[in-house]
């Protein structure tokens, strides 16, 4: 593997722990919002004075280093040119969510926009996650996990389930586990020897 595909990986591992850890102490500070019967998600920690700053970092830190590593990596592959389009519909995505959060709680047209982003990130990683296991047939029992949480999501948002932040946790995850490993793997393939 080269030294710059391990370089890249290293740092959209290091956006997603540090995704994971901010979420983390948002849930330590305040397990109401997320950890009850009907439990909401996790833009509820993007809304209140003492969650917001983790909350903020959490999310913006993934969208800096994806498109860092879009603008850096080498792509003489298809597979990782498009790997760097998914980075940057990635970060543009997760962009738009921090931003929809802040004002979501206002109106109700905040609030659909905010569902919209919501759900069109939720897609976009599940499409996105069978791409990247298509691409390194790695870890297939990750993609169905991914797809476990699509289905909790989907019963969440049509009120059969009140699970929100389960399915984004379980598809978050499973999307940063396969999207490690593929640019792992991919960029190293566009390096050649």
């Amino acid at each position: 593997m080269g030294s710059d595909s391990r370089a890249r990986a290293r740092e959209i591992a290091a956006g997603q722990w540090t995704f994971a850890l901010f979420i983390a102490l948002c849930v330590a500070l305040h397990p109401g919002w997320v950890l009850k019967t009907n439990e909401g998600g996790m833009s509820n920690y993007g809304v209140h004075v003492k969650t917001v700053v983790p909350y903020t970092v959490a999310l913006l830190t993934p969208v800096v280093l994806s498109f860092d590593v879009a603008r850096r990596a080498v792509t003489r592959t298809a597979p990782a040119r498009r790997l760097v389009s998914l980075l940057r519909l990635y970060g543009a995505l997760l962009f738009l969510t921090l931003i929809t959060t802040f004002p979501y709680t206002l109106n109700v047209g905040f609030k659909d926009l905010h569902i919209v982003v919501g759900v069109t990130i939720l897609v976009f990683e599940s499409l996105a996650s069978w791409w990247l296991y298509r691409e390194t047939r790695a870890l297939p029992g990750v993609l169905v996990a991914q797809f476990i949480g699509l289905v909790l999501a989907a019963l969440t948002f049509f009120g059969a389930l009140h699970v929100l932040f389960l399915s984004q946790l379980i598809t978050g995850v499973a999307y940063a586990v396969l999207l490690v490993t593929a640019t792992r793997q991919i960029l190293d393939e566009s390096v050649g020897p």
